[in-house]
């Protein structure tokens, strides 16, 4: 039986359940998937696009969210998105993390959509609604002799022998009372009006999903459009959104594509659709099939439509000047959805393809987001901010993104899905595992972010979460007390104490605000004492302390560091930084419960309904209870 890595728990399986998220669990050894993939040893357990998995006896399948038109149109971007960003990538290009400039081609009217708006503009679809081709079959009925406009051939033998059909008999023959007669019928229901009504259907299906998908992406643009001159949002967060859409777009392409507008103004001002957007152009050909829908064809035979993909090509759709575009734009259509359809194998591929893609932007986006924070990287995968606070990351063989500082960990779990499974959240917290996913059904919480590139706070909440778990490490030395400490350093402390550094009683000494302006003096203490062990390991002790502490100098949002005059210390070990070499305050403050938080807040709007609102000051506003 094949063993799993469960990347949510970070722990060994050897038993899949029924249900799984794609992506959460990765193989231990090779096995097949259903019957036509191989997943070798950390390769992820993903879908092939029908939903179930069989592998060796273990058979189950994945969560999948409902088949919304809408939610479908956002995962194609999305996926769109994350496959463009690898590609630049792979190509050492300008990239972005939000959706980038290769979208805007989704903009543009494919072949089909062309076709189709020249087709429609020279009513030939019009024209067969008005007037479409019939087959004229002539049936047999018994009618008097007067209605009878055409006999039919087998009437004198039918006569022969209906007597009760005879008006009279006469010496040469008789005379009918009734005769049967050939009575012609128009049939709608041909072959090629068939094709026609399906076409109509295709169509309206086709342009209804195209809309959706333009405006989906109008909205995106709109909004990143929307940050650059933004009211009500802080400025730090305005302009960190705004720069990060817009390092997509390469300047050079930016000026090329300037160039090229200003060549074809001319052109486009001659052309009748210049001033239609492709939304509207779009919305305009879906009016005039579903008004083509209410033609007596389409209604007489959208019940009774049985037509193959592949179309048979009969002189009418081969030659008739309107049907013959019919059939043009089958082909078209057909080709449009051919191109897009992948059987389980390809899917398979297609999907583990952009789970690696998206491990990279995931990866990527944590690198950023630390040096969006004040980190710098000095060696690889080494981030360090004003030497005192150095994190460490770690990209393992199942994704796992690890940060590591002061001997803590922090995992993000990429998982490429838009249906997450949070059961086991009180376990990921223990374990201090983020999942990573692009859906927004979840809210923002310690476990779970959704990382997508029509989000525009993935880095905002990944930088909220990064610092409050290394201010977390920080603040932890707040009231820290050394005991035990030997009297003659006791009484050193005391007379060098005009600052108020630290509470001394009895042989304790308590940290109240930083200190290492009097390193030098402890120093020549120890110096001074350095038969004394017990002194040296104490003093020792107390430099260590006023490292750590010293920490809390740097600002949790940028890691720019205070002056040691700005600190004011409070009661219950608390403090306030408020006019630092940043935008930044922060301070700590007791709760009536007796805890404590730290508070981070812009300095220009302290008291603004601003910062009580994430998507208008993002990470430059924290609260960290501890």
């Amino acid at each position: 039986m094949v063993t799993w890595y469960d990347r949510f728990k970070g722990k060994l399986v050897k038993q899949l359940p029924e249900n799984v998220v794609a992506g959460r669990y990765a193989a231990r050894e090779s096995c097949i998937f259903n019957g036509h993939s191989n997943i070798q040893l950390d390769d992820f357990l993903i879908s092939d696009g029908t939903e179930k998995f069989h592998i060796g006896s273990q058979i189950g399948s994945f969560f999948h969210s409902e088949k919304a038109e809408q939610r479908e149109i956002e995962l194609e971007i999305i996926e769109s998105a994350i496959l463009a960003y690898q590609d630049a990538v792979d190509l050492d290009k300008a990239r972005s993390f939000l959706i980038p400039d290769k979208l805007l081609a989704r903009f543009e009217l494919t072949k089909f959509e062309e076709l189709l708006v020249d087709v429609l503009r020279k009513g030939h679809l019009q024209e067969i609604a008005r007037r479409p081709r019939m087959e004229l079959i002539y049936e047999e009925h018994l009618v008097p002799v007067s209605r009878a406009k055409k006999v039919a051939g087998s009437a004198n033998a039918h006569l022969a022998s209906h007597s009760e059909c005879w008006q009279t008999r006469t010496l040469t023959g008789v005379i009918p009372k009734q005769i049967l007669a050939l009575e012609s019928e128009d049939q709608l229901n041909i072959y090629e009006n068939r094709v026609y009504v399906k076409l109509l259907g295709n169509i309206e299906q086709y342009l209804l999903k195209r809309i959706l998908e333009v405006k989906r992406l109008e909205e995106i643009f709109a909004k990143a459009e929307s940050f650059k001159n933004a009211e009500g949002i802080y400025f730090e967060l305005r302009e960190s959104i705004f720069t990060l859409w817009g390092e997509g777009f390469a300047p050079d392409e930016i000026e090329e594509g300037k160039d090229d507008e200003d060549k074809n103004d001319d052109k486009e001002s001659d052309d009748k659709e210049s001033d239609e957007t492709t939304l509207g152009l779009l919305t305009k050909m879906l009016k005039k099939v579903r008004t083509l829908q209410h033609s007596g064809l389409y209604i007489s035979l959208t019940n009774r439509i049985h037509v193959p993909l592949k179309l048979n090509m009969t002189n009418v759709l081969s030659h008739d000047q309107h049907y013959r575009h019919v059939a043009r734009l089958w082909n078209c259509w057909l080709d449009t959805q051919q191109a897009n359809s992948l059987d389980p194998k390809q899917t398979f591929e297609r999907n583990k393809k952009l789970c690696s893609a998206y491990s990279q932007y995931c990866c990527d986006l944590v690198k950023r987001t630390l040096h969006e924070l004040g980190f710098v990287e000095l060696t690889p995968n080494s981030f360090e901010r004003n030497g005192v606070q150095t994190v460490s990351l770690e990209v393992t063989d199942v994704g796992e993104i690890i940060l590591n500082s002061s001997g803590q960990n922090l995992s993000f779990v990429p998982c490429f899905t838009n249906c997450t499974d949070l059961s086991d959240k009180e376990l990921m917290e223990n374990s201090q595992r983020v999942l990573l996913s692009i859906s927004a059904d979840v809210e923002m919480d310690k476990y779970n972010l959704c990382t997508s590139p029509i989000n525009f706070y993935s880095l905002e909440q990944l930088a909220i979460l990064i610092s409050k778990w290394l201010a977390n490490q920080v603040v932890q030395a707040l009231g820290n007390t050394l005991s035990k400490v030997p009297s003659a350093l006791i009484r050193f402390l005391a007379s060098i104490n005009a600052k108020r550094h630290w509470q001394l009683e009895n042989n304790s000494v308590t940290m109240i605000k930083p200190f290492i302006d009097v390193k030098p003096k402890l120093l020549e203490f120890k110096g001074e004492h350095k038969q004394d062990v017990s002194i040296a390991k104490a003093i020792d002790a107390v430099t260590e302390a006023a490292e750590r502490f010293a920490k809390l100098l740097y600002c949790p949002c940028c890691g720019v560091k205070a002056d040691e005059e700005q600190w004011v210390s409070r009661d219950d070990n608390c403090f306030a930084i408020r006019n630092s070499n940043c935008y930044h305050v922060w301070e700590v403050n007791r709760q009536t419960n007796a805890s404590k938080v730290l508070k981070v807040v812009p300095r220009k709007v302290l008291d603004s309904d601003l910062l009580d609102d994430f998507e208008r000051a993002g990470r430059f506003s924290i609260l960290l209870d501890f």
